[in-house]
């Protein structure tokens, strides 16, 4: 029986262990990929039930307009019934005084002896313009009534928007405070959501980080120095074969990562701002994308120093980014080996075996 080499044993062996690995890697995003459709799945739940409480707001507001022209016209014909109806208090009570004054004439008449055909025909007369004035004053009195109680009727319907302003009011104060819950759980789920993304972009990140240590001698030989972090307070980090991008949600300082001159201030179209620092030896630091510069061409800047701040949109679901990249020679290099032992230890890419 033909023995089999120890070194194939060996080979299988590291083979084997590669595998289990790769699977519990791949297990880990699996895993996390599948929290992360659920969380989006929350998401799209929260925007519709978002979007049917704008809808039920928007119905509920256009309701609420239609009350207060309601009550800006009622209170138009309050203002003009009232006048209206102090005028005819006013004619009444004037009436009232001719009858009583008529009357008392009447009366007085009535009582004199004398009773001529002259007399008799003041009587007559007096008598008759009595009845009429009594008869005008009636017929007043019945339209007084008829306003007074139109007013009524009118006052009555203002009363009664007002009673559906206020349960309007609690009606739209509920959905608004609704959507505000909405809103917050949105703002948690969608962060979740962004952190889940990040997290998987890391453990991606951190396979290529791996996959490329095999190389880092060579890349000591090429760039002998060792770079800090440009920002500090990062949520996530992307590791290509050349730069590094860092993900984070606030604005923050950007820090020279070794001393030496600033060599170019500026923008790229399609890529954002660039700061670009020379730190001798044909070796150069690249910051781009979402910056603001605090320096200038030719500058000098020891490690540390603030180069600029990061731009963050907050309208924007995604995080902001920050490309950090080191050229030799105008060659992109594989900048996530020539980051120091603070960034490693950090980022925890020592624990990470493949």
């Amino acid at each position: 029986m033909a023995r089999i080499a120890p070194s194939i044993f060996i080979t299988l062996a590291l083979t084997l262990s590669c595998s289990k690995v790769f699977a519990a890697k791949s297990s880990t995003i699996s895993d996390l990929r599948k929290n992360l459709r659920s969380q989006e799945r929350v998401l799209k739940k929260i925007n519709h039930r978002i979007i049917s409480l704008e809808k039920s707001l928007g119905s509920k507001n256009k309701d609420y307009i239609q009350i207060l022209e309601s009550k800006r016209t009622i209170e138009n014909q309050i203002y003009k019934n009232s006048e209206k109806i102090e005028k005819y208090l006013v004619v009444v009570k004037e009436e009232k005084e001719k009858v009583k004054n008529l009357l008392g004439s009447v009366v007085a008449n009535s009582l004199s002896d004398e009773e001529t055909s002259a007399d008799l025909l003041t009587k007559k007369m007096m008598a008759k313009a009595l009845t009429q004035k009594i008869l005008k004053l009636k017929a007043i009195e019945q339209v007084l009534e008829l306003k007074q109680k139109k007013y009524k009727e009118i006052t009555d319907s203002f009363k009664g928007l007002e009673e559906s302003e206020r349960t309007l009011l609690t009606v739209i104060e509920n959905l608004e405070n609704q959507k505000k819950e909405y809103a917050s759980q949105y703002v948690e789920v969608e962060k979740k959501r962004t952190d889940l993304s990040a997290e998987i972009s890391s453990l991606k990140s951190k396979i290529v980080y791996n996959k490329s240590k095999k190389k880092i001698s060579s890349n000591k030989t090429l760039v002998n120095l060792r770079f800090s972090s440009p920002i500090e307070d990062y949520v996530a980090v992307e590791y290509g074969k050349k730069g590094i991008n860092f993900k984070f949600r606030d604005r923050q300082p950007i820090k020279n990562t070794i001393n030496g001159k600033v060599s170019f201030v500026g923008s790229l179209s399609n890529y954002g701002n660039v700061i670009m620092v020379e730190h001798g030896n044909q070796t150069r630091s690249i910051f781009l994308g979402q910056l603001k510069s605090k320096v200038k061409k030719g500058q000098s800047v020891n490690a540390g120093d603030i180069l600029g701040y990061t731009l963050v949109n907050k309208k924007s679901r995604e995080l902001a980014k920050l490309y950090f990249e080191v050229r030799k020679k105008n060659i992109a290099q594989n900048t996530s080996l020539l980051m120091d032992e603070a960034f490693v230890a950090k980022n925890n890419l020592n624990n990470v075996n493949i």
